[in-house]
């Protein structure tokens, strides 16, 4: 590929990659982390130009690219660091957006679950299958109230760990 293609494709992308990169930093205060995880995005895709010359979708290495562009600064608290998954490639001619999208999150959730306390954990988990409070209380040897307040903590936690905000009205 040559700097004028990648040109092209750069700037067709760049607005995807900034609503996409926007979405990982949605406080104000890291609006900025956005425009350097596609800065970053674009650096390594130029990087790895090689291996796109017989890559279907460029726009899907981008996608993923970034996607991990911005776990790591996040993880870093802002800073870069230059790993990537690159199994992840092999996966993106079979993938949609949509399915990478949903297996981000998922991983976001999985990890989010395992940084709760067991117990807060084992009975968010029950509860989501459909148990009642009262056989969550019974099963766990808690009481009932003791149950939900459990519960209530580890949907609160779980909240803040995946930043998800309720829409205020």
């Amino acid at each position: 590929m040559v700097q004028q293609e990648f040109q092209h494709i750069a700037a067709t992308l760049r607005p995807r990659l900034l609503k996409l990169c926007a979405q990982f930093f949605e406080s104000q205060e890291l609006a900025y982390e956005a425009e350097d995880a596609v800065q970053e995005t674009l650096l390594r895709l130029w990087q790895l130009r090689s291996k796109m010359d017989g890559h279907q979708k460029p726009e899907a290495m981008a996608m993923i690219i970034a996607k991990n562009v911005c776990i790591d600064m996040m993880k870093r608290g802002g800073t870069r660091h230059d790993t990537l998954d690159e199994s992840l490639f092999v996966e993106a001619d079979n993938r949609t957006d949509q399915s990478l999208i949903e297996h981000e999150a998922q991983k976001r959730l999985s990890k989010a679950l395992g940084r709760l306390p067991n117990t807060q954990r084992r009975m968010l988990l029950m509860r989501s299958e459909g148990m009642s409070m009262a056989e969550i209380a019974l099963a766990c040897g808690a009481t009932e109230a003791s149950t939900k307040t459990m519960i209530c903590a580890a949907r609160k936690k779980m909240m803040e760990l995946l930043k998800i905000r309720r829409n205020k009205k």
